[in-house]
């Protein structure tokens, strides 16, 4: 257990964009801590439904350089293998990470920060909120009364075991996620599925050309980086293309929902149809921030950013994103912090 709770850098999160700026902090000799809200670094990621893949290949996702050959470059990770690659990336590095910190609140007095956990309170000069996009689950709020369906984030879904004794489940999303929901439960074939939607859905283009687009991500998003176009606008992954027949050979499509009464759904199409169980596969909304220079906050001086869409471009949230961005941002704290005068 740490006993010093005070350094110059506190990283809140040790996932990705936490651990990787530990790591370049560390080789720049800057007095960093990382502290995790779980009990074990890559938690979150262990807590993805079981199906879940990365949507890119190992070519995309390492963190340094030198990770790139642990594993063959087309390699599609499941989200398990990706915690445990970030678990062994901790060790390695003996990077100083705190598990089974949960943050309350942080405040700035006297120009330093007060960070306070359940049981310990922690000062630094520097506060990075490294917590990303995917700690912000998001569901949207409904008029709800009576007795209602079971309502899950996708987040919590673990596998089709949680839906056992549910017979009509109700998807809400149209992106790559709800897809991914929709195919794995119509397998099981014990399901009544229906989907609702706001808009037209969309899917990604044949598998062939999908896969094409996935061995060569980092070209042609290089190029769209280069020519500045609609360098931080937000992108959404459609749903693959392997869902588009899942959906017309065993989904009820339906429209956005107007409201809850007990387990009937009222949707903007005029339909209403009892519902068992919904999960939302709605995504995730951090809370907006003003930054200036990318990553610190506007109105806080020293609260910086890390992991969050359209920092410095459209892939900023995506692991490919966060190696990029956190060199910049570690050079930037470098200029702000003096190094310690002995390694740690």
């Amino acid at each position: 257990m740490e006993t010093n709770n005070k350094c110059v850098v506190l990283i809140i999160g040790a996932g990705p964009s936490g651990l990787l700026l530990g790591y370049l902090l560390k080789n720049k000799n800057i007095d960093y801590l990382i502290l995790e809200k779980h009990d074990r670094v890559g938690a979150s990621w262990e807590q993805m439904p079981d199906h879940l893949h990365l949507i890119s290949y190992w070519k995309s996702n390492y963190l340094i350089k030198e990770d790139l050959e642990l594993f063959p470059p087309n390699m599609a990770h499941s989200a398990k293998e990706f915690a445990k690659y970030l678990q062994d990336f901790s060790l390695r590095h003996h990077l100083r990470v705190i598990t089974g910190k949960d943050i309350l609140s942080v405040v700035k007095e006297n120009e330093q920060f007060v960070v306070q956990s359940r049981d310990d309170v922690y000062k630094a000069s520097i506060v990075v909120d490294c917590r990303g996009y995917f700690s912000f689950p998001f569901i949207p709020t409904l008029k709800i009364s009576g007795n209602p369906p079971l309502m899950i984030h996708f987040k919590d879904y673990k596998n089709s075991k949680v839906l056992e004794g549910y017979e009509k489940i109700l998807v809400v999303g149209k992106r790559l996620s709800a897809g991914q929901l929709l195919c794995e439960l119509a397998k099981k074939n014990n399901h009544k599925l229906f989907l609702s939607i706001r808009s037209e859905l969309r899917f990604s283009p044949p598998l062939f050309f999908f896969k094409h687009f996935l061995r060569n991500l980092n070209f042609y998003e290089g190029i769209t980086k280069k020519l500045n176009i609609k360098r931080k606008l937000a992108r959404d992954v459609p749903m693959h293309i392997e869902a588009k027949k899942i959906i017309n050979d065993h989904v009820s499509v339906l429209g956005d929902i107007v409201k809850i009464e007990n387990k009937i759904v009222h949707f903007t199409c005029g339909t209403l149809q009892e519902i068992d169980a919904i999960i939302f596969a709605t995504g995730f909304r951090p809370s907006v921030v003003n930054l200036r220079d990318d990553f610190e906050s506007s109105t806080i001086n020293g609260l910086f950013y890390l992991g969050r869409g359209t920092q410095r471009s459209f892939t900023s949230r995506f692991i490919r994103g966060i190696r990029e961005d956190a060199v910049v941002l570690a050079q930037l704290i470098l200029g702000k912090a003096a190094p310690k005068n002995k390694s740690q």
